[in-house]
């Protein structure tokens, strides 16, 4: 299943990730079915320049970009890799950090992820929790 969340990085936001005190703009989060990632992308407007930035964290702890301390950051740009991230403890869920050194335009920055659902079967109490805390109906409905 794909997922797909846009964020804002307002204007002059900081993001002093060299000290390890991140300051961002309000973190979005991103409501996934338990299984595993097998591919994410990172989507940059024309404009950014290189100055928004993205970072996604699940459970407390960064998962992209993979090397710490760091952030994605381009300019007309759709960066997308094949991954093997596994999510299998709650919260399933990402959340997304935005930040931008532009002091004149925010900029809305897109990620997506493809989940391949759990392996294992889920009983019918364990499919509508998981559709509950996802807020959404299992016929489609909200």
């Amino acid at each position: 299943m794909l997922f797909k969340a846009e964020i804002t990085a307002p204007v002059n936001t900081v993001a002093d990730i060299a000290q390890g005190r991140p300051t961002y703009a309000t973190p979005l989060r991103l409501r996934v079915y338990p299984g595993k990632v097998t591919r994410v992308w990172f989507g940059f407007p024309k404009g950014c320049f290189g100055l928004a930035h993205l970072m996604v964290a699940h459970q407390g702890v960064q998962a992209w970009p993979w090397s710490p301390l760091e952030s994605f950051h381009w300019n007309d740009y759709m960066f997308t890799f094949e991954d093997s991230f596994p999510l299998t403890a709650q919260p399933f869920e990402f959340v997304l950090h935005a930040w931008s050194y532009d002091d004149f335009y925010p900029h809305t920055l897109t990620f997506m992820c493809f989940v391949e659902p759990a392996k294992r079967e889920l009983s019918p109490e364990q499919m509508r929790q998981v559709y509950a805390d996802l807020g959404v109906s299992p016929t489609g409905g909200l």
